[in-house]
């Protein structure tokens, strides 16, 4: 009898840990859903067709005047609710103003023995001042908006002032650059979206929660001005500059090293507090505005550096906003 029971249970076959229902279940469990999906891959893949779609269609830089006002209502969303105070300059945002400047005259000097307009390149690539689009970018990754706004609103106002006097010397030339000019139209983009927003704390309840619900249009904004913006570079590149492949190829790469070393030197100077928003403050260029310097007051060749500039840094934080949201897919997994 003792032997019969034995061969039992030396025979018997439990399914249970084996069977295919249930390690497929672990499986399923493991891939993200498609809410997850959307969030990891949705945000990355409409930069980089945002982006995509400006190099194929440079016609489309005859709406570039669009800009301005994409970027001013992307901004206005970003500011709402926002405190601006003495704490927005508490973060180290100086850091990221010296930094900044750093970069820039370490470009100037290191090429100015070599060749004068690679030098001129990398000095404006350099001393280009916080983007108005970063703010909503570290938004996007949930970081502190008030760090990126006061990088923005001092590299901005100091960078404007220090041009007019720093450029007529390095150009070796008689250049005027009206700091109020310059101020004037970060003070259309930035300023008045920022003050807007301020006012909106007085509106009533009903009127704010309608406003609050429109932050969502901020990532589509954005991609409607990158559209544009690289459409607008694409379009410079092909058909307003000709200059020597191999020069265009020199100009490419050191923008690219200029781009790299400003989102590193960024999250170095933030430390593990501020990473992400030194980051985004020190890597997201005005690149418009030293674009504009440099057609009105250098030459067309010295613009190119911020152009290339222009589809760098939007690359870079397209990946970053991708590694961030396949972060928290897998935290919540």
């Amino acid at each position: 009898m003792s032997r019969k029971t034995s061969s039992k249970r030396r025979f018997s076959f439990d399914p249970t840990p084996e069977r295919p229902s249930s390690r497929l279940r672990v499986f399923l469990a493991r891939v993200p859903n498609r809410r997850q999906l959307v969030k990891v891959y949705g945000r990355t893949a409409a930069v980089f067709l945002a982006i995509g779609a400006g190099v194929l269609f440079p016609e489309a830089h005859e709406l570039s005047f669009f800009i301005p006002f994409l970027i001013g209502s992307m901004l206005f969303f970003s500011f709402l609710g926002l405190e601006i105070g003495r704490q927005s300059f508490r973060y180290g945002v100086w850091k990221i103003l010296l930094a900044n400047l750093a970069i820039a005259y370490s470009g100037l000097f290191l090429l100015w023995w070599v060749e004068r307009d690679p030098a001129l390149i990398a000095f404006l690539t350099g001393a280009t001042p916080t983007a108005a689009a970063a703010p909503a970018v570290v938004g996007f990754l949930h970081g502190r908006v008030e760090y990126a706004v006061g990088s923005l609103l001092l590299t901005t106002v100091v960078i404007a002032a220090m041009l007019p006097f720093v450029l007529p010397l390095i150009v070796g030339a008689t250049v005027v650059i009206s700091s109020w000019e310059v101020l004037g139209s970060v003070l259309l983009v930035v300023f008045v979206p920022l003050a807007s927003a301020r006012m909106a704390r007085y509106l009533p309840e009903s009127a704010r929660h309608l406003l609050q619900s429109g932050k969502g249009l901020s990532f589509y904004l954005w991609m409607g001005a990158l559209f544009l913006v690289t459409s607008k570079a694409t379009y410079f590149i092909v058909h307003e500059v000709t200059v020597p492949a191999i020069m265009l190829v020199k100009i490419a790469v050191m923008s690219l090293i200029i781009c790299v070393v400003n989102f590193e030197v960024g999250s170095m100077v933030g430390g593990t507090a501020f990473r992400r928003e030194a980051s985004q403050a020190l890597g997201q260029k005005n690149c418009s505005f030293t674009i504009w310097v440099a057609l009105t007051f250098i030459n067309p060749l010295v613009a190119l550096g911020p152009t290339f500039y222009v589809i760098y840094h939007n690359l870079y934080s397209s990946l970053q906003l991708y590694a961030f949201e396949k972060r928290r897919a897998e935290h919540t997994a």
